[in-house]
């Protein structure tokens, strides 16, 4: 089925991945780009590293490489040994919200989090952020449907 991944016995919509040290905390604009590109949390989002750098990445380095995952070799504040080098979110058919934890495009680690309420940090914020940009682009699709448009 086009467009559908199946994984573990879900059947999800999207997968979706992001620097496992980036901690997203405002959404950002589009960046000049329309339309805008599908980015791996939904939206660009601005935030900061958890991997101990003195100073925060810069926004261009945050679009292009803490919201994009794999920083490993193209960040210089990604820990050496690091297992996990991205994570991604999906939003399973029954509303719930998966991560996976990847090294080299590989799983490492999955499982289902909530993101109110989940502890791991910058997991839940990863989560968060992926949460919030899936619902602003569904609740918009589903105002275009009733509105007589395409979904």
């Amino acid at each position: 089925m086009r467009g559908v991944t199946y994984l573990l016995g879900y059947r999800l919509a999207r997968i979706h991945m992001a620097c496992p040290f980036f901690k997203p905390a405002r959404r950002l604009d589009a960046g000049g780009w329309d339309p805008a590109p599908r980015l791996p949390l939904g939206d660009a989002w601005a935030g900061e590293c958890t991997a101990g750098c003195a100073e925060q990445p810069t926004e261009a380095t945050q679009r292009e490489v803490c919201n994009c995952g794999y920083a490993r070799g193209r960040c210089e504040h990604f820990p050496a040994g690091m297992e996990a080098d991205a994570v991604r979110f999906s939003m399973g058919p029954d509303g719930r919200l998966i991560y996976i934890f990847e090294k080299d495009h590989a799983p490492l680690e999955h499982g289902e989090i909530d993101p109110a309420t989940d502890p791991r940090e910058p997991l839940a914020s990863l989560a968060r952020a992926f949460n919030e940009s899936y619902h602003r682009v569904l609740d918009a699709a589903t105002k275009r449907g009733a509105a007589g448009g395409i979904v």
